[in-house]
């Protein structure tokens, strides 16, 4: 059966990248419950200060303000990085949570070296299969610490940390193969999550899948494709992710839903999935549009959230001033703020993106945006060749810059000229980046 969603991730395949359109309503309504939200993120931020949370819980709540905006100097997050930085984690959670704030925060002190550390540290919680578990020596691994590990060593990678190819091709692999035949995930390998045992290879999985997991083992298999440089479509990694969002196609309910089982951690995993695959519809319906309107509807008074699943423990009386639970309120602001980037890089200071230059984008922005592709290098270029093709004159102009100083030339390219009058120009340069990609 043909995906409902083949189009776009084709598109995005191609480099085309697209910010989906929210009704003006619900984008006040999100604004709305961010503004709510931030007193209770900051007092939970303030409480795991004092060491009452462990190292994965205080690095959540860091991530989630740093995608909410709030500056280095703000004293709750300035006290957060000293606590963070002294910390000796070696668990799986703990160690990917600090490299996600590691990559968010560029002000994090010292954060390259402490990056490479801490991937070391994380590479040693595999199995023989090459997936990862809770600590060094489980006995067998999830998919959960797994896709969080995932994204660590993607943050790690980011900040410089060496990681061979190896661990890439058998982390999909091994992930690649637990997929079911409907194109889900569950959580283990055999009935209850048994059987996943060192050298007990011939299990068949036999967990149920369920939402969280499906885009667990979507995001992991995103990561490794996107690791190993695959961006092609046909290849056995983007059959797996069109056959994990088929499960999705046929499972939209789960959207939205806040019974779906662990929900608020489900749809922080939905946010990462979809942003890594370019994916803005499922079934046809706006994964965001759906998950935001249950955050919005289900906020408490005193601006957080509480899940029955999702939430961890908590200032005391906090849920009686409804500043909820810690994890949930994090979990509900970082998909909220949906700044998870495709390309791993610092939330701050933000780059201007090519799809956010506009017609009345100045030169600032041009060359902003210009400069962060020629960062890029290669890698932009499917969204530099989608660009020169815009309609808008200063996205072109951008694109222009940037494909000069990735490629070196200019190929007769004229950005004061139509995409139509550029056209042997765009030609020249697509053949360019198919022979040097």
């Amino acid at each position: 059966m043909a995906s409902r969603w083949s189009v776009p991730f084709a598109l995005a395949v191609l480099g085309a990248a697209s910010v989906p359109a929210q009704s003006d309503d619900l984008v006040a309504r999100v604004n709305r419950a961010l503004d709510e939200a931030r007193p209770a993120l900051l007092a939970h931020l303030r409480e795991a200060n004092l060491g009452r949370s462990r190292v994965g819980e205080l690095a959540l709540l860091l991530l989630a303000a740093v995608h909410d905006g709030v500056p280095a100097t703000d004293p709750v997050v300035a006290a957060a990085v000293r606590v963070l930085a002294k910390a000796e984690p070696t668990e799986t959670y703990d160690l990917a949570l600090r490299l996600l704030v590691l990559e968010a925060m560029a002000e994090f002190p010292d954060r390259a070296a402490l990056a490479k550390r801490d991937c070391r540290r994380l590479l040693r919680n595999r199995d023989d299969s090459g997936a990862f578990s809770y600590s060094e020596g489980a006995v067998r691994w999830d998919l959960s610490n797994t896709q969080y590990a995932a994204l660590g060593l993607r943050a790690a990678k980011a900040l410089g940390a060496p990681i061979e190819r190896s661990v890439w091709t058998r982390l999909a692999k091994e992930v690649g193969d637990q997929q079911d035949s409907y194109g889900g995930f569950g959580y283990a390998r055999g009935p209850g999550g048994e059987g996943n045992r060192k050298g007990d290879r011939g299990v068949d999985w036999r967990g149920d899948s369920y939402a969280s997991m499906t885009a667990a083992g979507i995001a992991v298999i995103a990561i490794c494709r996107q690791a190993l440089g695959e961006d092609e479509q046909g290849t056995p990694l983007h059959k797996l992710l069109v056959r994990g969002w088929q499960w999705f196609d046929r499972n939209v309910a789960a959207i939205g839903s806040a019974d779906e089982r662990w929900s608020y951690y489900f749809h922080y995993g939905l946010e990462r999935a979809a942003i890594l695959c370019d994916v803005e519809k499922v079934a046809g319906q706006d994964w965001y549009a759906r998950g935001a309107g249950m955050f919005v509807r289900d906020q408490l008074p005193g601006g957080g959230w509480r899940s029955a699943t999702d939430g961890g423990g908590g200032i005391v009386g906090a849920a009686q001033r409804g500043r909820g639970q810690p994890v949930a309120t994090a979990f509900a602001v970082l998909f909220l703020r949906r700044k998870f980037q495709k390309v791993a890089g610092p939330i701050t200071p933000r780059p201007v993106e090519i799809t956010a230059v506009g017609p009345d984008s100045g030169d600032a922005d041009v060359d902003t945006c210009a400069a962060e592709l020629v960062r890029r290098g290669k890698a932009a270029l499917p969204e530099v060749l989608h660009a020169l093709r815009s309609e808008i004159l200063p996205r072109r102009r951008a694109a222009a810059k940037a494909l000069l100083g990735i490629a070196g030339e200019s190929f007769g390219y004229d950005p004061a000229r139509d995409p139509e009058q550029n056209r042997e120009a765009i030609k020249k340069a697509e053949l360019w980046h198919l022979r040097n990609r």
